[in-house]
């Protein structure tokens, strides 16, 4: 059976910069770890993460706990993070988070997940998971959250992007989404981002009420019925915030059929940033979140927690950054 340090004398290197390089840590040159790489591949060496397991009481692995990754915002987020973790020389699993509850909606036990630790996306539901691992939060807004947490700044870009659409000359703004009543789901993106909305409308002086929202599922598909009803119900909006780019993707595919001019009759913009925006017709503007500084945050938090078992430290929340992006669905 060849072993590590058959791999490091074939290399010419110690057995400590074989793992290392084998792990992907950058503090190995890529001059050193192609040859390390060469000399595994050339000896048909494989790494035994259960035996690593054993040895440090460690994996080397993070879960990346999500309801889903089917939309183009989770699947890019979850790219990032496996791209991050890698420079740290771990590996990521993907766990979705619908599966942890059984048929009666109990749920599962899930201190069974050979992981190091958790970062999880609309994950709050899975407490046993979250308990029984180092875990960070995604944009979970909850006060007093026992975990840590790092968000987007739904607040903050919200209000940029109402602002943006009024700075264009419009005075009926629409929000497109549902009403999350706040027993349900406590510190959700949808709903600090709706009253954002709200609060920001009521600030400018514009008329907000029960009809300035059109209510459809938070998807796509939602998206294209908010764009069909804006045409067919005469709504009258000028200017459309959707709190989540596929929604604003949808509401312009929807616009489109009923064949209305964007941004001529309205102007339409989204929130997160995800490439997709760039290639649809019109260009969508959007609040993109700095998805970078999400990713390290919550690295560096998670490994923190993971090796400092010990350490008593109050939970950290933080808050990363934004930038307005004007395409042509808001230009004028």
């Amino acid at each position: 059976m060849v072993t590590l340090k058959d791999v490091a004398k074939e290399a010419g290197v110690t057995a400590t910069t074989a793992s290392r390089a084998l792990r992907g840590m950058d503090m190995v040159t890529p001059k050193t770890t192609q040859k390390v790489l060469a000399a595994a591949e050339k000896l048909g060496y494989r790494m035994n993460i259960s035996a690593q397991s054993l040895r440090t009481g460690k994996s080397g692995t993070v879960t990346f706990l999500t309801a889903g990754i089917d939309g183009a915002y989770f699947s890019s987020l979850a790219m990032r993070f496996a791209a991050e973790l890698n420079k740290q020389g771990m590996h990521m699993l993907i766990e979705s988070s619908q599966y942890l509850v059984d048929e009666h909606g109990n749920e599962k036990d899930m201190s069974y997940l050979f992981s190091d630790g958790i970062i999880g996306i609309n994950a709050k539901h899975a407490s046993k998971a979250l308990a029984s691992h180092p875990s960070v939060l995604l944009e979970d807004y909850t006060i007093d959250s026992p975990y840590d947490q790092v968000n987007a700044p739904s607040q903050a870009g919200t209000r940029a992007a109402i602002r943006h659409l009024y700075e264009k000359g419009c005075r009926r703004i629409g929000l497109v989404g549902h009403d999350i009543p706040p027993e349900s789901n406590p510190g959700a993106s949808q709903q600090v981002r709706m009253l954002a909305a709200k609060h920001e409308c009521q600030e400018l002086g514009l008329e907000f009420d029960e009809h300035s929202l059109i209510s459809v599922p938070w998807s796509r598909a939602g998206g294209v019925e908010a764009g069909h009803r804006w045409a067919d119900e005469r709504l009258g909006f000028d200017g459309l915030f959707c709190p989540s780019d596929g929604l604003a993707l949808g509401v312009l595919r929807g616009l489109a059929d009923r064949g209305v001019n964007v941004p001529k009759d309205v102007a339409v913009i989204g929130f997160d940033g995800i490439t997709d925006g760039e290639y649809s017709v019109p260009t969508l503007s959007t609040i993109a979140v700095d998805f970078t500084s999400m990713t390290q945050a919550a690295v560096s938090l998670l490994t923190h927690r993971i090796n400092h078992p010990e350490e008593e430290r109050y939970p950290q929340t933080v808050t990363v950054g934004y930038r307005l992006i004007e395409r042509e669905s808001t230009r004028r």
